[in-house]
């Protein structure tokens, strides 16, 4: 198993509908116990990450939620936040973010590690709330062009293919360490040809110490 694979922290979802909702992003305080989140954060759905000076993930909140804080600060960060719904999932060590009904669909997943966040999961339709070419990248990460232009040269990429001659399947990753930054694509044709299903998933995860 690769590098990526051991860091990997995506959840599988099926063919997300996408939606443009008006969030109200909410800031919250960081726990005192935490050596990530020291400076005032940036957030995804306001800032074109591409457009800053320096990469860091453990500098910026998604829907006002923050590498390093509890999960109490979480939880009460999205349940504040409008037009989203949270659920709080313990047996898995995750909150669940998704659009309410008709869609359902999941957009955003926090990964809990002794009851602080260690990852978070941008999927899908969440592409849609980022601004400028922050938006564009989500759209077109297996695009080696546009990506060498707006994050540089991955660190490792990994290429899985999978499925049958009839329903071929291909997993892309391409890890940021420095950064913090995992982009996750894949996709999946029916046996049929007439159906394709598509993940995309950026994962924020704490940028390696230098060594």
């Amino acid at each position: 198993m690769g590098t990526i694979s051991r860091f990997r922290d995506g959840i599988l979802v099926g063919r997300l509908a996408l939606a443009v909702l008006g969030i109200a992003g909410l800031y919250a305080g960081v726990s005192d116990n935490t050596v990530w989140a020291q400076s005032a954060p940036v957030e995804l759905i306001r800032t074109d990450i591409t457009k800053l000076k320096s990469l860091d993930s453990s500098q910026w909140t998604a829907l006002g939620v923050r590498l390093g804080n509890s999960k109490e600060v979480a939880l009460k960060t999205l349940q504040q936040t409008k037009d989203i719904k949270v659920q709080d999932d313990p047996a898995s060590g995750r909150i669940f973010v998704s659009i309410p009904p008709p869609n359902s669909a999941v957009v955003m997943s926090v990964r809990i590690t002794q009851g602080l966040v260690t990852a978070i999961n941008l999927v899908g339709g969440f592409g849609e709330w980022l601004p400028g070419d922050t938006q564009l990248l989500f759209r077109a990460f297996e695009d080696d062009s546009l990506r060498y232009k707006l994050l540089g040269r991955e660190d490792q990429r990994e290429v899985v293919k999978g499925g049958t001659t009839e329903a071929p399947a291909v997993d892309m990753s391409f890890a940021y360490f420095k950064e913090g930054i995992l982009l996750h694509y894949g996709i999946k044709r029916s046996a049929d040809g007439k159906q394709v299903e598509i993940l995309r998933e950026m994962v924020l995860v704490y940028p390696a110490k230098a060594r």
